[in-house]
């Protein structure tokens, strides 16, 4: 093996490093505000509360994490992916302890509010990260690399943490929690080395950073590539934020699994995420030769006949236990590619100064996505009296949106490559 060899495997082998210390700042949001969200019975139960008012936690969570993405991509640009991680992390544990220490539900919302602006920064400082430390053909699998650690963190807390809750209480286990997010903190302060480009910088060494915020913010809202990205963001958000609501009750009220068998269901869903962000991305990146545009339309097709199946097959019944687990999986390895693939496409659209501006914005548009779709989903369902009519309307929507990112984008192709 020559020289050459020898440094090329050394570089790859060091950049997959940083990748997965990166990626414990997504675990450690994982655990915890997953975890918490899977011991919400275990905190009805101490607070004597309903199921409505429990459902508000995700809503002021997802609320802070909608409102300030921009504010929070800017800060990245500003400051850097490692200070963002850092302080990032470090906000979900501080808050996330002091959710143990809270006497009334109330106060509990303030803080899910406030946990939404650490987790809001985490996103657009990975994607920074990821553009910084990698070319541009490698950085559909590295971002999916990165990502995974929120698949992974939210299994290990919605399987840990209710566990945990169940035999010394919910704010014991949450405890636990809270000190993995300040370990993944440290991990991030120690062994986290960010790698600048040198096209990055300007004649005197520095890094460049962006110019004022509304001269920016107008070059970006002006981009319609950056637009029709936006747009595809939207569709996954609108897509998953369903699954993840939905696709127990639907497994339980129309298909007559028991709890417990239909979240194995979303279990092989998350697993199949986790299996797929990086599998998609080395698949763009190696055999689509990091053709974004192409990559994007395939994966919302894939998407939209998975959610055709379990609107059709998997709704008529005729399935046993072991091919819908078959089928969770599927759609949850090309679905939960989407977001790798839409971030990872920013780098091509975008200058590099401005990228973690630009995540913020794609994020309103995914946010916003799940915000809106699961009451959507819930009422179409509510009037049929089944959830087959809303898989189907996901999976046209899903469809549509990919069809005019594909037909939308085609005079920009050659804009879409990352290689």
């Amino acid at each position: 093996m020559d020289d050459t060899s020898k440094t090329s495997i050394k570089n790859n082998e060091s950049y997959v490093l940083t990748l997965i210390i990166m990626s414990t700042a997504y675990i450690a949001v994982g655990i915890n505000v997953q975890g918490f969200k899977a011991m919400l019975p275990l905190v009805s139960a101490d607070f004597q509360i309903s199921g409505t008012q429990a459902g508000l936690y995700a809503t002021f969570f997802f609320l802070s994490g909608t409102l300030l993405a921009i504010v929070s991509g800017r800060v990245v640009d500003k400051i850097g992916p490692k200070k963002s991680l850092v302080g990032a992390t470090l906000i979900i544990a501080t808050l996330m302890f002091l959710h143990t220490l809270m006497p009334v539900f109330s106060v509990l919302l303030l803080l899910a509010f406030l946990t939404g602006i650490g987790f809001s920064i985490i996103t657009p400082a990975i994607n920074k990260g990821v553009m910084d430390l990698v070319p541009p053909n490698k950085r559909a699998v590295s971002i999916g690399i990165a990502q995974s650690g929120g698949g992974i963190g939210g299994i290990l807390g919605a399987s840990l943490l209710p566990f945990l809750g169940g035999i010394f209480g919910w704010r014991v286990a949450l405890l636990v929690a809270a000190a993995v997010a300040f370990l993944m903190a440290l991990v991030l302060v120690k062994c986290y080395r960010p790698k600048k480009k040198q096209d990055n910088k300007t004649n005197q060494g520095q890094e460049e950073l962006p110019g004022s915020f509304k001269k920016d913010f107008k070059k970006l809202s002006s981009n319609p590539l950056l637009i029709f990205i936006c747009f595809m963001g939207a569709a996954f958000g609108f897509t998953i934020g369903n699954m993840t609501i939905h696709y127990t009750l639907f497994l339980t009220a129309d298909i007559g699994l028991t709890p417990s068998y239909a979240g194995f269901a979303l279990s092989a869903f998350m697993l199949g995420g986790i299996a797929g962000q990086p599998s998609m991305g080395y698949m763009n990146d190696r055999f689509l030769n990091s053709n974004r545009r192409l990559g994007l339309f395939l994966l919302g097709l894939i998407t939209s006949v998975m959610l055709l199946i379990i609107g059709s097959v998997v709704f008529s019944g005729s399935l046993g236990f072991v091919p819908i687990l078959a089928v969770s999986f599927v759609l949850g390895f090309f679905s939960l590619a989407i977001p790798g693939l839409v971030f990872t496409t920013i780098g091509d659209v975008v200058e590099d100064k401005l990228v973690g501006t630009a995540t913020g914005i794609i994020l309103v548009f995914i946010r916003t996505g799940v915000v809106i779709g699961p009451p959507l989903i819930g009422y179409i369902a509510d009037l049929r009296g089944n959830y087959q009519a809303s898989w189907i309307l996901l999976s046209l929507v899903i469809l549509i949106i990919s069809v005019i990112f594909f037909a939308g984008t085609r005079k920009y192709k050659a804009q879409l490559y990352g290689g």
